[in-house]
């Protein structure tokens, strides 16, 4: 007899509540192809029930950060629905494009920030809360168990006036390791929002996990996970996204069901394990975790500031690859405001064999790092001390990386996004469009476009002094 999709649905989430939680209670499931996805079917369903509810939905393309701790006011926003976050995944400000809903970030040290969470959501037009329970951009998590007390003391408010609840939505894609170390039990914390959420818990709520990645299985097979009345407002509707076909979820199954909960969790404590090590190098080799203090055990992301990007340049030169990370700390520019971060899964734990010396690839990371390192100490120079790591020159006399510079003025409108915008339309048309030759004779392209601008600088103030000192001897 042919199984249904909603059946293997049904056991895939049966398979994945051992690190979920909610063994116990009712669950509504969907499946997608990819965590993008699932964060949009979250948000889809959750603007169908503002609809509903409401009668609104989206209807704006803006977000915006707050600060201090009054609620916001947009009166240009004209009954638009609004999400608060923290420093949400790329996913989110595409959701909010797509489905024209309000974004407004609530981030402290990259988490969201509970004490301004607290004013922001009576704001009756808030129908949603985004929370992470690891961040891709720096490995830290969000206060879950605060969250949840400030979302379920304003929905008891609201349930008594009659009010539409707010839905706190759990984005849990990439943090497998964080749901095996964090589970509540002999001591240990717990970030599994389904089991934090108690019995008589009146908030609706979305958690969203990967079969992928983490768990091993194809490409393409996520899963989003709501309590009942969640997920199936999107009955009958069309949903944005593929979803995995019933053979992937077959072999998705047999692939969770050979390793089994047992071995997964094995697997999972060896890698915080190594882990630590990652922080213990990094550290060694004079740099900073990145926010540090929201790193929960079991965080596979480990993020370090890098002064002008130096280490990061050096080692993607030995074949390493990271995810650039600039305006660390915007609101303290005397600060070093660039680094890189890296995502490990068990995969980083395979023995390259002769290719790697018979080292594992992250031990190879680690040596590659290390000999950086010295290698950066030993080539500092006196000339670039005279300029701040964060400074386009400072960068280019430390052998950093010059685009992180770039980035940032792409942060904030004005001259700089102009010019940086202009340079790297120009650069990457040149990379696309020259062929290979040019690419060839120039390999390097923007760091010797950097060098002209920084030399034609020089040249100006030069003759400016030359020219001053004529005047002042005649």
């Amino acid at each position: 007899e042919e199984v249904g999709r909603g059946a293997l649905e049904a056991q895939l989430l049966g398979f994945q509540r051992h690190f979920l939680g909610g063994m116990d209670k009712p669950l509504e499931v969907i499946t997608t192809g990819g965590g993008t996805r699932s964060i949009n079917i979250a948000f889809e369903a959750i603007l169908q029930r503002a609809r509903a509810e409401r009668g609104c939905g989206g209807g704006g393309r803006s977000s915006r950060a707050v600060g201090g701790g009054g609620v916001a006011s947009s009166a240009a926003a004209g009954g638009r629905v609004r999400v608060l976050t923290g420093n949400p995944h790329l996913a989110v400000e595409r959701a909010e494009r797509r489905f024209g809903f309000e974004l407004v970030r609530l981030y402290d040290c990259g988490t969201l920030d509970t004490r301004r969470l607290a004013v922001e959501i009576r704001d009756p037009r808030v129908v949603a809360v985004y929370s992470q329970t690891l961040s891709y951009t720096d490995g830290i998590s969000d206060d879950l168990e605060a969250i949840l007390a400030i979302v379920e003391a304003e929905n008891e408010r609201r349930s008594g006036a009659g009010l539409p609840l707010v839905t706190l939505v759990n984005d849990s894609c990439l943090a497998f390791c964080v749901l095996v170390h964090n589970d509540g039990r002999g001591g240990r914390g717990c970030l599994r929002l389904l089991d934090l959420a108690g019995a008589r818990c009146t908030t609706p709520l979305i958690v969203t996990l990967d079969a992928h990645k983490h768990l091993g299985v194809d490409k393409g097979v996520s899963s989003c996970v709501g309590s009942p009345g969640t997920l199936s407002h999107l009955a009958g509707s069309v949903r944005v996204g593929a979803q995995p076909t019933k053979g992937m979820l077959v072999r998705a199954l047999a692939d969770l069901l050979l390793v089994g909960v047992d071995g997964y969790t094995r697997i999972y404590r060896e890698l915080a394990e190594q882990m630590r090590r990652v922080e213990a190098a990094v550290e060694a080799a004079g740099l900073a975790v990145v926010h540090r203090s929201h790193r929960a055990a079991g965080s596979s992301v480990i993020s370090a500031e890098d002064p002008a990007g130096v280490l990061m340049r050096k080692l993607k030169r030995r074949g390493h690859s990271f995810a650039s990370l600039f305006n660390l700390y915007p609101s303290d520019p005397a600060r070093c405001q660039y680094g890189w971060s890296l995502s490990l899964t068990p995969y980083a734990l395979r023995d390259l064999g002769g290719a790697g010396g018979g080292a594992t690839a992250l031990e190879v990371f680690l040596r590659d790092l290390g000999r950086a390192a010295a290698e950066a100490r030993a080539a500092d120079s006196r000339l670039a001390t005279l300029f701040s790591a964060n400074s386009l020159p400072g960068i280019l006399l430390r052998g950093g990386t010059e685009e992180l510079y770039l980035f940032t003025l792409l942060w904030r409108p004005g001259l700089g996004r102009a010019a940086a915008s202009l340079v790297l339309r120009r650069l990457f048309t040149g990379l696309l469009d020259a062929g290979v030759v040019r690419s060839r004779k120039r390999a390097d392209p923007l760091r010797e476009l950097a060098w002209l601008a920084v030399c034609g600088v020089l040249l100006a103030l030069a003759l400016a002094l030359a020219v001053s000192a004529l005047l002042s001897s005649s």
